[in-house]
């Protein structure tokens, strides 16, 4: 549940602490990484509803197809924005923040819809040293098994 907390810290990190300029490449990829971490907040947060309910289907999973596509596109989009500026010679050091935002949005995306990236509990590592291999995200997972 921390996700919505992350936004903040990034954001004030970055564009307080460094500071990074608001320019579109950082814009864009902080914005980027934000919906990414919003989307994922919202899973664990009707994930934790479902268990807590014991409930058979997380509520409002078909909403993650959707999700899924918008992430997508706006990924799309995103890396169209930074291949613009970078071809038009406007992406240098000041922009850093913003590729690694953008570089944080795919890895998150795979975190949440493909591949579970980050293993933060003792069950999550301990299956990833016993299996050596990354395993399918529970949203993923959970997408598959409550098709609508």
């Amino acid at each position: 549940m921390l996700e919505p907390v992350n936004i903040v810290i990034f954001g004030l990190v970055a564009f307080v602490v460094l500071p990074a300029p608001l320019n579109t490449v950082n814009v864009t990829g902080f914005v980027l990484v934000a919906v990414h971490l919003l989307i994922g907040g919202a899973y664990w947060a009707i994930k934790v509803r479902q268990l807590r309910a014991r409930l058979p289907v997380p509520p409002m999973i078909a909403a993650f197809w959707w999700l899924r596509r918008l992430c997508e596109t706006a990924l799309v989009a995103g890396f169209v924005v930074l291949a613009v500026f970078a071809a038009r010679g406007e992406v240098g050091l000041e922009s850093v923040p913003g590729v690694l935002f953008y570089l944080m949005a795919v890895a998150e995306y795979v975190n949440y819809f493909h591949w579970q990236l980050s293993h933060q509990t003792s069950a999550d590592l301990a299956r990833l040293l016993r299996t050596r291999r990354v395993h399918r995200s529970h949203l993923y997972l959970d997408m598959r098994a409550h098709r609508s």
